[in-house]
């Protein structure tokens, strides 16, 4: 008789990478990347990926089930295997950031998290989409007492000073370059103001797209011009590196850096917006699951 089975997958189990998408493949295998998939006899019917912060929670990237499969329960199945999986890797928490346009089924997925034992979705940030070529240029010189880098160029001083704000647990976690799959060093940027860091943009790289993963200003710095000067530096530079057609999206920033965003790039109904939502589980010790 078929059973119904569940397995930890790596890169060598070919026949679940139908169910991961493409840029999210090159995490089977790596440290901190945990994915399970289902199997029915010999076929594959599903997969899910989870990936580690730097706090020792997880990032759950994906779930898909075949659609051949769907509606019996094993969704659910395939996410609390996910979740026994990281309990027994001492996770405290497993945190879903999502949009609507982002599910397949909305309500399917949505039913799964709660079933798994999610909290209830809440509004997080507001994402946006556009593409590359529909974002017009942002006239803007910075003035002479500020200088925005590169990541790639950026001074050790100021790169110190970034990493020890992270390590103070003083900052959102959408300003943390380590909860990037890809970065960017080209596209994303740091500023200083006389020599002091003021802010960041971190791109990250999401197969042929650009995702603006997190802007942030500190505080003393806002209402300045911090984040202009790293908007106008980032679209010369994806110009210069990119197709129009490049899709480009931001997710996981404040409602202040989004607001910004929408005026200066003055997208208006070329951009697809919506609201993302945010999940998380929260392991509670021996039997919670």
């Amino acid at each position: 008789m078929e059973q119904l089975r569940l397995l930890r997958v790596g890169p060598e189990e070919k026949t679940f990478a139908q169910y991961i998408p493409g840029s999210f493949r090159p995490l089977l295998g790596q440290d901190g990347a945990v994915c399970v998939g289902a199997g029915y006899g010999t076929a594959a019917c599903g997969a899910a990926l989870a990936q580690r912060d730097r706090r020792n929670g997880y990032d759950l990237r994906y779930i898909f089930v075949d659609p051949a499969a769907r509606l019996c329960g094993l969704g659910t199945y395939l996410l609390r295997g996910l979740l026994g999986e990281l309990r027994a890797l001492g996770a405290r928490q497993v945190r879903a950031v999502y949009s609507p346009g982002m599910l397949e089924d909305g309500r399917q997925t949505l039913s799964i998290l709660e079933r798994a034992g999610f909290t209830a979705p809440k509004p997080a940030a507001t994402r946006f989409s556009a593409r590359l070529g529909d974002i017009p240029d942002l006239q803007f010189a910075p003035p002479p007492e500020m200088v925005v880098y590169s990541a790639q160029d950026t001074p050790e001083a100021v790169q110190d000073a970034y990493w020890a704000l992270l390590d103070a647990e003083e900052l959102p976690e959408f300003a943390d370059v380590e909860d990037l799959e890809r970065p960017w060093g080209e596209l994303s940027g740091f500023c200083t103001v006389r020599g002091a860091l003021s802010g960041w943009l971190l791109i990250d790289r999401r197969g042929e797209g650009c995702h603006v993963a997190g802007l942030y200003v500190l505080p003393e710095y806002r209402g300045g011009w911090t984040a202009a000067a790293l908007i106008a530096r980032s679209i010369r530079a994806a110009r210069q590196l990119l197709p129009p057609e490049t899709q480009v999206w931001a997710s996981a920033i404040d409602r202040n850096a989004f607001s910004l965003c929408d005026k200066l790039l003055r997208l208006g109904d070329r951009a697809a917006k919506e609201t993302e939502l945010y999940s998380v589980y929260r392991f509670q010790g021996e039997g919670g699951l």
